[in-house]
């Protein structure tokens, strides 16, 4: 049962790949004011060979002050499929290109002030092309065994959210023979 009323709602900022909303909320008679973060929707991409070897990156990430180990990643553009910016992602990051592609899964960011989706992409049937980086991004392909990914996962050292759920539903998908 829904005892929520949203009374007002306004943009406050738009920063192209978020916005920042106030919103006005009315809670069993009591008004209060929060705001609300709207993500653009993400692809994560997770490339992978006929012999379980899966292809992530290497980048500095800023906020973190240290390279991390993720998935191939990006915003989707305006008037743009998901899959259509999966592929184009997995070319300007990677330098891949694949012929097979499934969406294995779609999640929601996050359920309280921050809004984004996330659409999760198996590609295989994979073949090497140039890497085609925008200015400023360094960014190092990292070729491993699934299993090793997993292990990674399990030891802390991937930890960005799309990046392991993605490997875990991979894995799980292996254990089960569907890929």
């Amino acid at each position: 049962m829904n005892s929520i009323k949203i009374v007002s709602k306004k943009n406050v900022f738009d920063g192209g790949r978020f916005k920042v909303k106030k919103v006005e909320l009315e809670i069993k008679n009591v008004k209060k004011t929060h705001f609300d973060v709207e993500r653009k929707p993400v692809v994560c991409v997770f490339p992978l060979t006929d012999s379980y070897e899966i292809y992530l990156i290497s980048q500095y990430r800023y906020f973190f002050e240290k390279n991390i180990l993720e998935c191939v990643a990006g915003f989707i553009d305006e008037n743009e499929t998901s899959l259509k910016a999966a592929k184009r992602e997995l070319k300007e990051e990677a330098g891949l290109l694949a012929s097979q592609w499934e969406l294995i899964g779609k999640q929601d960011l996050a359920a309280s002030v921050v809004k984004g989706t996330l659409f999760l992409f198996l590609a295989k049937d994979l073949e090497e092309a140039a890497q085609d980086l925008k200015t400023g991004e360094v960014i190092k392909v990292v070729k491993m065994p699934l299993e090793e990914a997993v292990k990674k996962v399990m030891s802390g050292e991937i930890n960005s959210v799309e990046t392991v759920s993605g490997i875990l539903i991979l894995d799980r998908l292996r254990r089960e023979k569907k890929l």
